[in-house]
């Protein structure tokens, strides 16, 4: 028994592992002092590990913003992992690129570099921390973090290939389209500004991966979405050098989630049967 339980043990503390692996991966997500998302999310569940361990030793700071600003309920960063990552241009990258060396610069370049720092930009988060109503951006060969609905791709007519190896089984890539409504968020300036601003009508959650019923209103016009332009939490982006999304469900209500089992039991079905007639 002694021997069972220490095996048990171990077989859970790497189960914890790799879930904390693939929720700590990180992910581009739309920061900057002008743009907040709207949604509010309930807090994050914790487990006697995530407890005990704390991510491993790294502090989770709260995400601070200013008292106008409206901030998500629960939602936390990792100080450790999170940083900017402008979209603007070469020069602006490599200017960031040297914030150690910001002390030998004269004060108006400081200035200037700490307007850039206020605009929209793409910001790496952890995946457990990004939030329904998140625009985030995937590159080539990455995983996708949540279920979300295709903005824009770098590809001629807004396509992109996955693959569904991690769902279905299949190697093959499938091609998804771009929501026509809004192909015109390419940058991160224009899912930030205000007036491409529109909302998603989606049903509740289910365990159809075939199915997707939603609609996009952008002012008093509604455009219908369906399966062809989301994409699912585990799915690889492919052959696309870039994608932008925005979330739609997340944790739980994801569609892997849900049709996700249970961790089996190790008992047999016979000591199953006898132990209530013992």
């Amino acid at each position: 028994m002694g021997i069972t339980a220490i095996k048990d043990g171990y077989e859970d503390v790497k189960r914890h592992q790799s879930d904390h692996r693939v929720n700590n991966a990180s992910v581009r997500v739309l920061g900057g002092s002008d743009w907040v998302n709207p949604n509010v999310m309930q807090r994050k569940s914790k487990t006697f590990v995530r407890g005990v361990l704390r991510t491993y030793g790294r502090r989770i700071q709260k995400v601070k913003r200013s008292p106008k600003e409206e901030a998500l309920v629960g939602v936390t960063t990792l100080a450790a992992q999170e940083h900017i990552e402008p979209e603007y241009d070469d020069v602006v990258e490599e200017a960031h690129g040297l914030w150690s060396h910001l002390n030998h610069l004269p004060e108006h370049a400081t200035r200037d570099l700490e307007k850039d720092d206020n605009r929209p930009h793409w910001r790496k988060k952890a995946w457990e921390d990004t939030a329904v109503g998140d625009f985030v951006k995937v590159l080539d060969n990455e995983s996708i973090p949540a279920d979300i609905l295709i903005c824009s791709t770098s590809e001629d007519e807004n396509v992109a290939f996955v693959e569904t190896k991690n769902l279905d089984g299949e190697t093959n890539l499938k091609s998804r389209n771009a929501v026509p409504a809004l192909a015109h968020l390419r940058t991160a300036a224009d899912c930030a500004s205000p007036h491409n601003a529109f909302r998603v009508d989606c049903d509740r959650p289910d365990v159809n991966m075939y199915r997707l019923n939603a609609a996009i209103k952008v002012g008093k016009e509604a455009f219908p979405v369906d399966m062809q332009m989301a994409l699912l939490r585990g799915t690889v982006l492919k052959n696309t050098k870039w994608l932008i999304g925005i979330v739609i469900y997340t944790g739980e209500d994801t569609k892997i989630v849900m049709n996700s089992g249970g961790t089996p039991s190790k008992r047999s079905k016979v000591e199953r049967q006898m132990n209530p007639q013992v």
